[in-house]
């Protein structure tokens, strides 16, 4: 009953902190403590997680950190740092997330908190997962089923299935479906036994959309079907509204545009109140395209397709901005680290000097005194010596005498002691130099830290400056890149729409040998956002699709065409890939309109090599070309295109009839450096 009224009077204090939109008071940290209202503390912050209230989240996991000082509890500051976990993988600070998660998983484990432990270790494995390293993902997914079979008898069944369909995830990502199939099915079946329906429903969807892939469409259908009566019952409009997409992918696959087309809009509607809510109107306008592309309504079609581009930009903007704050997170640590780093290596240094200048000053006093002790030593041997020589000398002396001998010896005396001094002046003297000496090397080397340190932080600044300015114009170049390839492709789709209204047969023509142009420098823009390196293109990549793109539009199949690639000339700077990847469309597409009419073997070679220069081969099979015409002035557009390109390549084109067409094209190793 007291559990219960505490637990009362916490939720009433939560609820009053969120009407008044502050952070966790003091007066909360002098109420009496205990581990219910640390939980509790902690479940709160992953709620405001969840919506992206960083600010109040931190609050409340430092109010959970300051009253488990006094509680001690072990379970919940294992829990306090598997929640800073999850803060910092909702932040995209997956290095971070990573270490709370597995520091956690080291706490719950030392102190047999099972569960904790298991779950902990599982969601190392998620982090990775949901930055794309599958290979580590898979690794921590493993390590999480091995704790799973250690402890099989302490953590529920459920468990076990958490690690399947995580394997299936990462098969899925991986395109093995049938593998993933075998993971899902096997969860769902402990899902079955285990009662639990929600896990079961949520576990089909991802066995469903499976399916789909594989194009088992009748039992995908059947299998969202059953998730979508689930979904209503139990009011789950996420899971409803995933759903919908699923059944999207299959009408499209059975070609039923109008079942998709109902679906998607539903699907839209229940996509207004979840989050992300851009990313998941981008994914039904894509499918609204698709639907009325398969309607033969292309104006719709174009309308939905540049809804998804806008949608897809703005999602990018976002994914964009998150990738930026990540990377400045980590520049920051990574800069506090090497500060850390050179201010030990500096006080290291410091103290390594001090060192050396308290014992050379200690060896150096050492070596004084035991001169002193010697010099003392002898000058007491030579007084005694004297002294005895005196009593000798006056035991043989007259009294008289005996008073000027004893007059002598004090004489004697007195400038020994005064040697003695002057001894010591000159001793002292030295070691005042000495000592100057290495104040002065101290204050020097002292000096040269100062200016080491001065230019270690402007060299540092300038990286830095020069690192933020390389990451923005490489993320703006693709960024061109990307929106050059949508132009393009909306003014393709554009062409495409036009041939609908024309029944010239030259025209439509005409317009489909421009529109396969405009995809040949599509490519281009694809591949270089595509990629890293931003100035060159894999040609043997962008050829072969360029040609087996340009096959399909005439209607051949790799089983009736024999079709040669010898691409040796891996990468082309963009400037030649360009106009070489033009010359190509234009000769394969000239093939393909005249020379395969008659024959029943149609072949085509296409080489590109690099032998003191560029070397571009395209050869086919068919009746041959009339060079007296090609040599001509006269002569369509794609021929003096042909030309024109290979005179700014610099190169030097060839064109016999040798069974069949055959265009060569050299362009020397001078031009190229030329070029470059």
């Amino acid at each position: 009953m007291n559990r219960l009224l505490i637990w009362a009077c916490m939720s009433l204090f939560v609820r009053t902190l969120l009407a008044q939109n502050v952070a966790v008071p003091d007066s909360l940290l002098r109420t009496p403590y205990d581990s219910l209202k640390i939980r509790s503390l902690a479940n709160l912050s992953q709620n405001f997680i969840f919506i992206g209230d960083f600010d109040k989240a931190s609050a409340y996991l430092q109010a959970a950190v300051k009253m488990n000082k006094t509680v001690r509890s072990k379970f919940c500051e294992a829990d306090i740092i598997s929640h800073y976990g999850l803060f910092y993988l909702h932040q995209h600070d997956t290095p971070k997330a990573v270490e709370h998660y597995l520091k956690a998983h080291e706490l719950f484990d030392r102190h047999a908190f099972y569960r904790g432990a298991f779950l902990s270790i599982h969601k190392v494995g998620y982090a990775y997962f949901n930055e794309h390293e599958f290979n580590q993902a898979e690794k921590y997914y493993q390590k999480a089923h091995q704790y799973y079979l250690a402890h099989a008898a302490k953590l529920p069944k459920n468990f076990l299935a958490y690690v399947l369909e995580s394997f299936a995830a990462v098969e899925g990502k991986r395109k093995n479906h049938e593998k993933a199939l075998v993971f899902n099915e096997r969860a769902l079946e402990i899902y079955k036994h285990e009662n639990d329906d929600e896990a079961y429903f949520s576990g089909m969807y991802n066995y469903a959309l499976k399916l789909a892939h594989l194009k088992r469409t009748d039992e995908a259908a059947a299998r969202f079907s059953e998730i979508a009566q689930y979904a209503k019952k139990a009011k789950d409009n996420y899971l409803e509204m995933y759903v919908q997409k699923g059944l999207c992918e299959v009408y499209l696959t059975i070609n039923n545009p109008d079942e998709a087309i109902k679906v998607a809009n539903y699907g839209i509607a229940l996509s207004k109140n979840q989050s992300e809510q851009k990313e998941h109107q981008k994914d039904f306008h894509q499918f609204l395209s698709r639907a009325y592309e398969q309607k033969k309504d292309f104006g719709q079609a174009l309308s939905y397709y540049r809804s998804a581009v806008a949608l897809n930009d703005s999602v990018r903007d976002n994914e964009k901005k998150k990738a930026i704050a990540k990377i400045e997170a980590e520049f920051q640590t990574k800069q506090a680290r090497e500060a850390a780093m050179i201010n030990a290596l500096n006080q290291r240094k410091i103290a390594e000097t001090q060192q050396r200048f308290q014992i050379e000053q200690a060896e150096y006093l050492a070596m004084l005194n035991v001169q002193k002790e010697k010099q003392l030593a002898f000058i007491k041997a030579q007084s005694e010596v004297e002294k005895t020589r005196s009593i000798a000398e006056i035991s043989t002396k007259y009294a008289t005498e005996q008073k000027e001998t004893k007059i002598q010896q004090l004489n004697s005396e007195n400038q020994s002691k005064t040697r003695q001094m002057q001894w010591l002046a000159a001793g002292m003297g030295v070691l005042a130099l000495l000592l100057g000496g290495m104040i002065f090397l101290y204050q020097k080397v002292q000096k040269q830290n100062i200016t080491l340190a001065t230019q270690r932080n402007q060299l540092t600044t300038q990286n830095q400056t020069i690192s933020e300015q390389s990451n923005k114009l490489e993320l703006m170049m693709k960024e061109l890149h990307h929106r050059v390839k949508n132009n393009l492709q909306i003014v393709s789709s554009l062409l495409n729409l036009q041939t609908y209204n024309l029944e010239d047969k030259k025209a439509v023509q005409a317009i489909r040998e421009g529109q396969q142009r405009i995809e040949a420098m599509s490519l281009i823009h694809q591949r270089l956002y595509q990629k890293e390196h931003l100035t060159t293109i894999d040609m043997r990549e962008y050829l072969s699709n360029l040609v087996e793109s340009i096959m399909k539009t005439y209607g051949h199949t790799p089983e009736d065409f024999d079709l040669t690639l010898d691409i040796q000339e891996r990468e082309l700077d963009v400037e030649l890939a360009m106009p070489i990847g033009l010359i190509v469309n234009e000769l394969v597409t000239n093939s393909f309109k005249y020379a395969y009419q008659s024959t029943h073997h149609p072949s085509l070679t296409v080489s590109l090599k690099n032998d003191n220069g560029i070397l571009l081969d395209v050869r086919d099979n068919g009746p041959g070309i009339d060079l007296a015409t090609w040599e001509g002035r006269k002569g369509s557009f794609g021929k003096k295109l042909i030309k024109s390109l290979s005179e700014q390549l610099g190169g030097e084109a060839q064109v016999q009839n040798d069974n069949g067409t055959w265009y060569h094209l050299h362009i020397p190793s001078t031009r190229l450096k030329t070029a470059a």
